[in-house]
């Protein structure tokens, strides 16, 4: 007996670029040109921050380099061929904000420096008690009479190196401790929202390209757009997205130690005009490969997204649109359905594919925005070549993201259009797009922290003090 196998028919397509909204009504698909021609989306919101107080953490000799850099780079930056000039960050400018650079310190010691480099101090202890210095250090800003609007961490580069990411092996399981989000979880606690500025930064030369770092317009960029989202404003705001709808990532982590315990972590929730919060969820165990939740814990994410949204935009979200990495399970995709009874949905699943590839003639990669179908399957390039920018702004060879699973009532190219959307919303720099939707690359960031903050502090729902 001969089976018949029907051929599947590859189909591509290509979606447009979405554009971004800034101020005055305009809209554009690069930050780097909507922002210069009329500055970001909020600069007349209430919101807008029109100054900005710079505290500093670190040694001597980092925080006044540091402050040094700063005041230089929000001058503006020159550009290239390749690279777009930094508009500057001042008040007369397209940002029309100032950072002040003369805020107040609280300064790292030689002396301390020297303990936390000695031979005989393990990793681990050395980290703790780094992170303890910082933490000290913070409370000192958190309790002035006017604490900074954004803290800059400025350390020696052998410290960074040294302390930056620590494994340790605990009871059969590898678990990271990461600097990075040690401090944020520390200054969250202090009510304090943090940047970090490594050494090779703030000694780099803004008027040459003469290091292995980016482009110094493009550090500018990066660096002064995430302090304006930090201050309270939002450089741009999606358009295209329906009134009502909200994004959510949904992705997990483990405590530090645990072997199977895990927690859910929500992390932008995304309305549609860009306003973002995080939220945690419950400790769970759970059996297999691929981790998922509970039928009862899918339901009380949704719940408490929805009350979450509803206090933000004073009215209930019409539509939510839930963005995993890996398949729903059976229990989770009933506890998800029943707390969105009565609303639209879209549950989606989003994974990196390196099996499948186009090629395409010429010089340059497939463009940013084709899609292939293969029978039911989707594939997304969200890297790529940029016609509009004539190049490919990207150093790797791109591969499509795969929409592995689909449960809901949008149509398939919405839901394309919104994931490439959603992979321009990283506030944390001005790059053109990311590989993956903001909905979950910030997930997995936010659930780094959320292992560093004790189950006794709430949360910070406001995701700038995670970026």
């Amino acid at each position: 007996m001969s089976l018949a196998l029907k051929p599947l028919r590859p189909v591509v397509e290509w979606l447009d670029e979405p554009p971004l909204a800034f101020a005055n009504g305009l809209t554009h698909i690069d930050p780097k040109v909507g922002i210069p021609a009329a500055g970001p989306w909020s600069r007349d919101q209430p919101n807008h921050p029109a100054s900005v107080t710079a505290g500093f953490i670190g040694t001597a000799d980092c925080i006044a380099k540091a402050r040094a850099w700063l005041a230089r780079a929000a001058q503006g930056v020159d550009g290239d061929d390749d690279h777009h000039p930094f508009c500057g960050f001042q008040p007369d400018g397209p940002f029309a904000s100032q950072l002040r650079t003369n805020g107040p310190e609280a300064k790292i010691t030689a002396n301390e420096i020297r303990e936390l480099t000695a031979d005989r101090l393990k990793r681990l202890d050395g980290l703790k008690h780094l992170l303890d210095l910082i933490d000290n250090r913070l409370a000192k800003l958190a309790s002035l009479d006017a604490p900074p609007t954004l803290v800059f961490i400025a350390l020696p580069a052998d410290i960074t190196k040294r302390y930056w990411a620590v494994h340790q092996m605990n009871r059969g399981v590898e678990t990271v401790w990461n600097l990075r989000a040690g401090i944020k979880a520390r200054a969250m606690q202090r009510g304090l929202r943090t940047q970090l500025l490594l050494q090779g930064t703030i000694e780099s030369d803004l008027e040459a390209h003469t290091s292995d770092l980016d482009h110094p317009a493009d550090l500018a960029w990066n660096l002064f757009t995430a302090v304006y989202f930090k201050a309270g404003g939002f450089p741009w705001a999606p358009v295209g997205i329906p009134e009502g709808t909200c994004h959510l990532g949904v992705t997990f982590y483990r405590p530090h130690g645990e072997k199977s315990a895990m927690r859910t972590s929500v992390a932008q929730a995304f309305a549609e005009n860009g306003d973002a919060f995080v939220l945690r969820g419950n400790p769970f165990t759970w059996d297999g490969k691929w981790p998922h939740l509970p039928a009862d814990e899918a339901a009380r994410l949704v719940a408490d997204v929805i009350d979450r949204y509803t206090q933000t935009m004073q009215r209930p979200p019409r539509r939510l649109v839930v963005h995993k990495q890996s398949r729903f399970f059976p229990e989770e995709l009933a506890g998800f359905q029943d707390a969105l009874n009565g609303h639209e949905y879209d549950l989606v699943a989003l994974a990196p594919s390196t099996g499948v590839r186009i090629m395409r003639h010429g010089e340059y990669p497939p463009p940013r925005g084709a899609c292939l179908s293969l029978g039911d399957r989707r594939y997304l390039y969200t890297t790529g070549y940029v016609p509009s920018l004539g190049r490919y702004p990207h150093g790797h060879v791109p591969t499509p993201v795969q929409i592995t699973d689909h449960i809901g009532d949008s149509a398939t190219g919405d839901l394309l259009r919104e994931v490439l959307l959603l992979t321009k919303m990283n506030w944390n720099s001005a790059r053109f797009a990311e590989k993956i939707p903001v909905t979950l690359r910030f997930a997995k960031e936010v659930g780094a922290i959320l292992r560093d903050l004790p189950d006794t502090f709430p949360p910070e729902a406001r995701y700038a003090f995670y970026m």
